[in-house]
């Protein structure tokens, strides 16, 4: 039950901390279903990131003294089924390319729009710059993903 802006925060955190987590090993896959060298590149370093990503979150929930705790993320899972299906019915591969750069840029403004949401708790609650600082960094972090996967794309 949400009953407060912390209890709003958490959940918000947990479901970015899935979202991760989840990535972590999505983008590997994504690397290796591209055809495109650029794009390919992106998701290894992308891959990367995240995992610094979900260090920073760590640094939140202990700062807020909350476990990341397990949560469902059913946008995730649809975006998975959805990408898969139309990769599935691709005739030509080169339009897989397409269709991975599509899903990174929705998990990118996904991930943006969770952030924006911690981000407006956290200014609401007052939160200190050690829990604020990470949020804003990964925000950073996927405005500048989602800038790369546009650039991607309009090179195609």
């Amino acid at each position: 039950m949400i009953e407060s802006e912390r209890d709003l925060f958490v959940r918000k955190l947990r479901e970015l901390y899935h979202l991760e987590r989840e990535l972590e090993e999505l983008q590997t896959e994504l690397a290796e279903a591209t055809t495109d060298e650029e794009l390919e590149e992106f998701y290894m370093a992308h891959s990367e990131a995240t995992t610094d990503q979900v260090g920073r979150l760590d640094v939140v929930f202990e700062g807020i003294d909350a476990e990341p705790g397990p949560i469902e993320h059913e946008p995730l899972d649809t975006l998975r089924s959805e990408r898969e299906e139309l990769v599935d019915d691709l005739e030509r591969p080169v339009l897989g390319d397409l269709v991975e750069a599509e899903f990174g840029r929705t998990i990118e403004r996904l991930e943006i729009t969770i952030l924006e949401t911690l981000l407006e708790l956290a200014d609401r609650m007052n939160l200190p710059e050690e829990i604020v600082d990470p949020l804003e960094e990964t925000k950073t972090e996927a405005e500048d993903g989602l800038e790369r996967l546009r650039d991607l794309t309009a090179a195609a």
